[in-house]
Parts: structure tokens; C-alpha cells; sequence
């Protein structure tokens, strides 16, 4: 297993899910191989020969304590489980910070991989480090602060910037219904302590490398072409700490099932937890003469727990036609590792 450490030059304007994160590969990839060499990479898509897979975007923090450490944030795995409840009003506002947990450390995540952690017994840490943390200075108990402390980080915030539409005739700024055209857009900004990963599984590092470099000059995701998701990048080997023992799985990516693994995951033999995302997005004029919406896909997202024995695959999905003709996919494969949860 490969992780792409993303280290961003400017702002990213598009998050990158992994159905997003894959379609700007493919893109690379036409640029770089051509058409020909597009339609025999999805070929082997379609075959179940995978030349490779990725997980979404994720954060990553450097932290300064003398020395330099990256600390790798993965979304908190979803599990059904003992109800939190409060029992003193206190309680609610730790309550409701614990529950705007999205990511947690790699340590964190481990423990859950491994069964040594759940909900309710990361909850209770939490609670005696937030309770401790919030006492008077000369009344804290280091030891239990530095015992139960996990780092964590909330959903990812965008900023807004203000933009205004340019009258490409004069030059100057589009006036229309007797005012200036102004409109603010979304995007994410990282300073110099904070960077984005992912993680790959790839058949052939050379190319992969390839399409990554030439991502790295023209951006990556959406206003390319005023220089957003420009980026620098490192490709490293990754292991987790795993149990050998499995009872579940958890993604790490987008997830449509195949209709075989719909039918086994709705069945009474499998439990799973997880959120449902509907992802609706654009074929954009690189492939297409126009901009043209593809057909919306519901799939699981990440952090989702599958209770199954056998890794899950999941497929690629056709979103659109290009002038009614070749079939645009959208790739929700399965990245996820393997655990023992509670």
C-alpha cells in the first residue's frame, strides 16, 4: 500500500472524494497516453484487472515539538453501539464536541481497527481529558490529561473568496441590470503545518508517478486555470497496525456494491453502519463539448463498517454519454483495511 503525501502550493477549490480524486487521474491519463490508451485502461477496469485503486483525501498535520511529526488524521469509523448519555449539563457540551469528531489520528483509528476502542470508551476518555483540561491550571492532573489526550479534527472548513464576473469584451468588470456582477466561491486553504494524503494500491508505480507529476502543474480539481490545486507530492510505503483476526472492514473511499455484494450487504447475515452520500457531478468540456450533469450515484461514505468476512470490491458506475455515444464511468471501488471491531 502506497500513500500520496499532497503537499498544496495554493487553495484547492474541489474536495477530493475518491470518485473525484480517480476522475482527475483518468484525465491525466488521457492527456498523457491518449484516447486509445483511456478506453484500454477502463477495459481492464471493467475486466476486474485494476491498475489501480485510491482511498479519498484525507488531512495530515505537522507537529513542531522539538522534533518534526506527521500525524495522519482517518475518518472515525462508523459503529452502532451503546447510547451517550448525559448526566450533567456539562456533559452536553462534551457530548457535543465528541459527536463533531470526524477525523482522528492514526493511533486513534488503529485502536478501533484492532477492537480496543469503540464510541462509548473514546467518549469516556474524552470526557476525563475535557474535564480535566478545563479545571484551573494549579488544580490539573497532568498525568490524566497526558493518559486519555487524542488529537482530532472536525470537517474540513472552506473559506470564501470574493469573485467578479469580467466582461470579456472591455476588459472590465461585467455590469448587468445596472450593477457589478460580484460572487463568492468555496475552497480550501492549508497553511504551512497542514497537507492532504491518500492512500493507493497500484500495478504500475512509474505511470501513477506520471499522472501525478502532471497533475502537479496544471491542478488538480476545479479553477485549474487560476492556478487553484496546484501541488508538490511524495509517494511512500504505508502499513497499519492490523489485527490478525477479521470480523469487518472499513472504507477509506466512496463505495457503490456490485449487485452480488448489495444483495449479500442487505441480507441478514451482514451488519453495517454507515452514511449514504448522493454524488452528482459534471462532465466537464476536457471530455465533452459542454459542461453535462451526470446521472446522480448513491454510495456509502467513508468511515462506513461493513461486517463481512471477504473484502468488498464495489464497481464502476456510468454517469453520462458523451454526445450520446461513449459511456463516462465514475469509479467507486472499495478501498478499505481490515479490523476486528467491538
Amino acid at each position: 500500500m502506497k500513500i500520496v503525501k499532497i503537499i498544496p502550493k495554493t487553495n484547492f477549490h474541489t474536495y477530493l472524494h475518491s470518485d473525484t480524486l480517480w476522475g482527475n487521474l483518468v484525465y491525466a491519463y488521457k492527456l498523457l497516453y491518449g484516447e486509445t490508451a483511456l478506453e484500454n485502461l477502463l477495459e481492464n477496469y471493467l475486466k476486474g484487472d485494476i491498475p489501480f485503486v485510491v482511498s479519498s483525501v484525507f488531512p495530515y498535520e505537522i507537529i513542531k515539538n522539538g522534533t518534526e511529526e506527521i500525524l495522519y488524521y482517518f475518518p472515525k469509523p462508523l459503529l452502532g453501539g451503546e447510547t451517550i448519555k448525559a448526566e450533567s449539563p456539562e456533559d452536553m457540551t462534551i457530548i457535543k464536541e465528541f459527536k463533531s469528531i470526524r477525523f482522528v489520528e492514526q493511533r486513534i483509528f488503529e485502536e478501533y481497527l484492532n477492537g480496543n476502542l469503540d464510541d462509548k470508551s473514546l467518549f469516556d476518555r474524552f470526557k476525563l481529558f475535557m474535564i480535566e483540561e478545563n479545571k484551573k491550571k494549579e488544580e490539573k492532573n497532568e498525568n490524566v490529561i497526558k493518559e486519555n489526550k487524542f488529537r482530532y479534527l472536525k470537517n474540513i472548513t472552506s473559506i470564501y473568496n470574493l469573485h467578479n464576473s469580467i466582461d470579456r469584451m472591455s476588459g472590465s468588470t461585467l455590469r448587468a441590470e445596472s450593477r457589478g456582477q460580484l460572487y463568492w466561491e468555496d475552497e480550501y486553504a492549508f497553511g504551512n503545518e497542514m497537507g492532504l494524503f491518500f492512500l493507493a494500491e497500484i500495478s504500475e508505480l512509474d505511470k501513477f508517478e506520471a499522472l501525478l507529476r502532471l497533475l502537479s502543474h496544471i491542478g488538480i480539481g476545479g479553477n485549474r486555470s487560476i492556478g487553484k490545486g496546484s501541488f508538490e507530492f511524495e509517494i511512500k510505503e504505508h502499513e497499519f497496525n492490523l489485527p490478525s483476526e477479521c470480523n469487518a472492514y472499513v472504507s477509506l473511499s466512496l463505495y457503490h456494491p456490485s449487485k452480488d455484494e448489495l444483495e449479500n450487504l442487505a441480507s441478514k447475515n451482514a451488519n453495517l453502519f454507515y452514511d449514504i452520500s448522493t454524488r452528482i457531478g459534471f462532465v466537464g468540456k476536457d471530455f465533452n463539448n459542454i459542461a453535462q450533469e451526470k446521472n446522480p450515484v448513491n454510495c456509502f461514505t467513508e468511515g462506513s463498517t461493513f461486517f463481512v468476512k471477504e473484502k468488498l470490491k464495489g464497481c464502476l458506475v456510468k454517469t453520462a454519454k458523451i454526445n450520446q455515444q461513449k459511456d463516462v464511468y465514475s469509479n467507486y471501488l472499495f478501498f478499505g483495511v481490515k479490523c476486528n471491531l467491538r
